[in-house]
């Protein structure tokens, strides 16, 4: 019996280590900062980086480039970022095949997303993710900064030009522009951002989803779903669909009001949380959701939408203003920039991590779908003190910890990227919080908690404020 008894516990133990080993390793604490000293660039460090940005910069001089310290190690990032499914391609794409593919999946005939999309391989991923591969003027949109920078005054005049001749363009656009310039400076969004993406989500003349016409009590109403928020589907009737649903339940029955709630939808998704480029939509790279919050599954995603942006831009002259990039660093870079994987020859690399995306919040594959407010509700835990912060499951609840002040919302007696995350899933309802939680949250003590308390945290962490 003693025996059978050991034999479980070794079983047990050995169970627990497969399982372990299946997963990649993340850094669960690491310090992590953005930087406008490009000429401070460690050349050893960072090879290559410096002498790029400095080229872009000469060829544009009213740009701007920071760099952020990732202080995540290179061969860590590719590992955990090679998960099977977290980041995929179009299977039709003849020009993304050989060692583009994950090899165990293509051996094994294995798709995604209804048989249109394959998993891609560690190589493929390297060179997406590898910054010195999209430092030319065709790819570095997808490093803009999506959030506001209050050293940037930024110009009502260039917003104009984005959006004149448009379908916003009805004799309301300077009243547009205002709403658009006021409520992203309160979010802290990137309005020139905000514009680019109007005509993104909706080409010149306006989409499907974009004026809504419905029924409500006999009477025929509009709703407006300018950003495409929860516009998916298999079929063009869905995604109207599921667009309406969404703008109705908003209550968005006028352009100002979808104008708004779409910019606050941006900035919680995913700027307020620090994934403020297109490539950290795509990358998530950004503590504490590391690899797990990212806008799409397509490896092409950043890349595609700096494009879309800069031919929009291109289209009305507007290229060279005072925009802001920022460049990702990691620790432990190849001494050259990855290189481009083959299309004719066969992946004969190590697979790709065989696991599936499980602990992925991703949208959807097509680009130009939309964020799913799906957030994992799980355990978050402070490494340095141990303390953690649960969620009963049945209930959702928060447990809090006592003795706490306001921001520190998790219980650990530090304000941290851990409250920032925390709120975030209070604000998608996720988890729900006690009275001192709620009170916590309050930052600005305005007796409600939303995104404007998720903004002071954010400014907190910045340092852009000392208190609440």
């Amino acid at each position: 019996m003693k025996t059978n008894r050991i034999i479980s516990v070794v079983l047990i133990i050995s169970i627990i280590a497969t399982i372990i080993s299946l997963y990649p390793s993340k850094v669960m604490a690491v310090t992590q900062k953005k930087d406008a000293q490009i000429n401070s660039i460690d050349d050893k460090k960072y090879p290559g980086i410096k002498s790029m940005i400095q080229n872009l910069q000469k060829k544009h001089p009213k740009w701007n480039f920071k760099v952020f310290y990732t202080g995540l190690n290179w061969n860590d990032v590719i590992k955990n970022e090679s998960y099977h499914g977290r980041n995929i391609i179009g299977a039709n794409r003849s020009n993304y095949s050989g060692d583009w593919l994950c090899k165990s999946c293509k051996d094994d005939d294995k798709t995604y997303s209804g048989g249109n999309w394959v998993c891609v391989s560690s190589q493929a991923i390297s060179y997406m993710m590898d910054p010195r591969n999209s430092l030319y003027y065709e790819d570095v949109f997808q490093f803009l900064e999506l959030s506001n920078d209050a050293s940037i005054s930024y110009d009502k005049n260039i917003i104009k030009s984005i959006l004149k001749n448009t379908f916003l363009d009805d004799g309301n656009l300077d009243k547009y522009i205002n709403t658009i310039v006021n409520h992203s400076k309160e979010k802290d969004v990137n309005p020139y951002y905000i514009a680019a993406k109007i005509i993104q989500e909706q080409g010149t003349k306006g989409g499907s989803t974009f004026k809504m016409q419905t029924t409500e009590n006999g009477k025929t109403v509009y709703y407006y779903n300018i950003f495409n928020i929860n516009a998916t589907g298999s079929t063009r009737a869905a995604i109207n669909s599921n667009a309406l649903k969404w703008a109705t339940k908003k209550g968005w029955n006028s352009i100002e009001k979808s104008l708004t709630g779409g910019i606050d939808f941006i900035a919680n998704g995913y700027i307020s949380v620090g994934q403020d480029t297109m490539y950290f939509e795509k990358f998530d790279v950004i503590a504490d959701s590391f690899y797990s919050h990212q806008y799409a599954q397509d490896v092409m995603y950043a890349q595609n939408q700096g494009e879309k942006l800069r031919k929009i831009l291109e289209g009305i002259n507007a290229t060279e203003y005072a925009y802001t990039f920022v460049i990702p660093l990691y620790e432990n870079m190849p001494q050259k920039a990855c290189a481009r994987p083959s299309t004719t020859s066969t992946n004969t690399s190590t697979s790709n991590t065989n696991t599936s995306n499980t602990n992925t919040n991703t949208t959807n594959t097509n680009t130009n779908t939309n964020t799913n407010t799906n957030t994992n509700t799980t355990n978050t835990t402070n490494t340095s003190t141990g303390n953690t912060t649960t969620t009963n499951t049945t209930t959702g609840q928060a447990n809090a910890t006592n003795n706490q002040k306001i921001g520190d919302i998790t219980g650990d007696a530090k304000i941290d990227s851990a409250d920032l995350l925390f709120l975030r899933k209070y604000l998608l309802g996720k988890i729900t919080y006690t009275n001192d939680q709620k009170k916590c949250a309050d930052t600005n003590k305005d007796e409600k908690i939303d995104s404007a308390d998720l903004l002071n945290i954010r400014r907190y962490l910045l340092g852009k404020i000392k208190s609440f």
